[in-house]
């Protein structure tokens, strides 16, 4: 079992994240230093690094995911002491993830994922007949492959971790690679058709959560929760990959797209729901799907990030502080920017994941320690 200094921290901060969860207030804000696979081993990047060099038919084994689980529990388990590295709100989680690819196929039922070291991808791009015909099979293989890693990683569980158990994506999403890029010309020829895949869609993700949950040998959550991206949510907390909202009009995101997030996540136990920077005028609207725990915004290219559009944006700081006080935002900003986005963020409901920016966490201890003291001091949260 941990340390118990260990599972106290871990306590610790499972406490002020259920009052952050639980409050309404400005300025309840919760920060930590994050850099990916930096502070613990990253699940999902070795699963799909392992499959692009084993094979699809290789990883599928009982044996390979054995050895994979308990690899990546060694390294977790010797980088432990990063976790209590700061005195911060991060929460050390399995993300159990093998690219998009996979979760398509899955969806479908249909074609074979290729991998690379980064993803893994397939365009099922099925028509109107077979996607009539399509349901939840538990006998999947790429189903019985997820139920299988969060079974071998609730196996070896000494309650040092919390499992994030599929990556899903929003049913507009969902439905998007089931179909291909034409759905978003047949959100207007064809709205009867893409309403009933999307529905499908929330429903075999409702369907792939509470057969993970009744299958896979996990403890009683009720206390311990969950964690996505270093962030403890709410027992039974889904991640929701919603690109999507970003891509299309408020018209078609409050016909297509919010109805369906909804019922996905009032199916399950609510959503963190990653957004993305080309999102932004949509983050409103996602403030307000029922479900949604928190909205995450991750930075798209040639596009102002969260942190400009806070600093530099007055018409945007507005609507996205108004926005965390109904539903919380997390971001990634750079270390540099924190300072100059504390007066900010504590007029709403935020969440920081530092960033080390191009250095590593260890090389930017000191000033990332002094960082989050400054965060920590403004926040209601003890």
């Amino acid at each position: 079992m941990a340390k118990p200094e260990y599972t106290r921290s871990l306590d610790e901060r499972i406490a002020r994240w259920k009052a952050f969860h639980a409050g309404d207030a400005a300025g309840d804000l919760m920060c930590f230093v994050w850099s990916w696979g930096d502070r613990t081993p990253m699940l999902g990047g070795r699963m799909i690094g392992r499959a692009n060099e084993l094979g699809p038919a290789e990883i599928l084994k009982p044996s390979a995911i054995d050895t994979m689980v308990d690899e990546y529990l060694t390294d977790f388990r010797a980088s432990a002491d990063n976790v209590l590295q700061f005195d911060d709100d991060f929460m050390p989680e399995a993300f159990v993830d093998v690219g998009i690819g996979v979760t398509n196929a899955a969806l479908a039922g249909h074609g074979e994922p290729f991998f690379n070291e980064f993803t893994s991808w397939c365009e099922p791009e099925l028509d109107w007949d077979q996607i009539a015909e399509l349901k939840f099979d538990p006998s999947d293989k790429w189903i019985e492959f997820y139920l299988n890693v969060n079974r071998a990683l609730w196996a070896r569980w000494e309650g040092d971790f919390h499992v994030s158990a599929f990556g899903h994506r929003s049913p507009l999403d969902a439905a998007n690679g089931i179909r291909g890029n034409a759905l978003f010309e047949e959100l207007y020829t064809g709205p009867v058709f893409v309403k009933a895949l999307i529905d499908y869609c929330a429903d075999w993700s409702i369907a792939m959560e509470q057969h993970l949950a009744a299958n896979d040998g996990r403890p009683d959550l009720s206390e311990w929760g969950t964690s996505i991206w270093g962030q403890w949510m709410p027992p039974g907390t889904i991640f929701v990959n919603g690109d999507p909202v970003g891509l299309i009009s408020r018209e078609m995101a409050i016909e297509f797209e919010q109805p369906y997030t909804a019922k996905l996540f009032e199916g399950t136990g609510g959503g963190f729901y990653h957004n993305h920077t080309m999102g932004l005028y949509q983050a409103d609207l996602v403030t307000k799907t029922p479900g949604t725990h928190i909205q995450f915004m991750i930075d798209d290219p040639k596009c102002p990030t969260t942190a400009e559009a806070l600093l530099h944006d007055p018409e945007m700081r507005d609507m996205l502080i108004e926005c965390s006080l109904e539903t919380p935002i997390g971001f990634f900003p750079e270390y540099e920017q924190v300072d100059a986005l504390l007066d900010i963020v504590k007029q709403g409901r935020f969440v920081l994941g530092i960033s080390a920016g191009a250095q590593t966490v260890k090389d930017r201890a000191n000033e990332l320690t002094q960082l989050i003291s400054r965060a920590r001091a403004i926040s209601n949260l003890d």
